[in-house]
């Protein structure tokens, strides 16, 4: 299999393509991927909750691609900087789980002291903040703008900040 994988970078690096345009197929296919799966939960749980109003379902649409951008960005950086698959691989599956944990995702994080101040570096903060404000505080895009300019500036950032990562990275162009 790792024979395979090095084969199919190999033929893509022959191409007429450029590094950057690998590397922006790379990142919006796992966009894609991330929004897909939001999207068919999403349809799940209006089917069966019957929670959204149509516009609110739209905008629980756009939270979830914001935030996958920015959760794909954040591992294109691990990708850029691990060392092997597998270090990849353990990493992300680290980060996420402290994101899940920090973000509220399980339980609810207190609005103050030391865990509401620590949880403010978890992306899932910003997103399930969002969501809940759509979602069950009858608000509107408009009222999670914070939170979605958080994880817009995260998405931007960590697209630039991986792309220059591997760039740095010797034997890349």
């Amino acid at each position: 299999v790792e024979e395979r994988r090095r084969g199919t970078l190999e033929r893509l690096l022959t191409t007429r393509l450029s590094v950057s345009e690998i590397f922006a197929g790379k990142y919006l296919s796992f966009v894609a991927r991330g929004f897909i799966q939001s999207l068919i939960l999403l349809a799940l749980s209006y089917a069966v909750f019957q929670m959204f109003t149509p516009l609110s379902f739209l905008a629980c649409l756009l939270i979830a691609l914001i935030f996958s951008a920015a959760a794909t960005a954040v591992g294109m950086i691990i990708a850029a900087l691990a060392k092997s698959e597998d270090g990849a691989t353990w990493t992300g599956v680290v980060f996420t789980m402290v994101m899940v944990m920090l973000g509220g995702t399980f339980f609810e994080i207190p609005e103050t002291g030391f865990l509401a101040t620590l949880s403010k570096i978890s992306l899932n903060t910003y997103a399930n903040n969002a969501f809940y404000t759509v979602i069950t505080g009858g608000g509107s895009l408009a009222d999670t703008g914070h939170n979605l300019l958080v994880l817009a500036g995260v998405a931007i950032i960590g697209l630039v900040l991986s792309r220059w990562l591997f760039k740095a990275v010797r034997g890349r162009q």
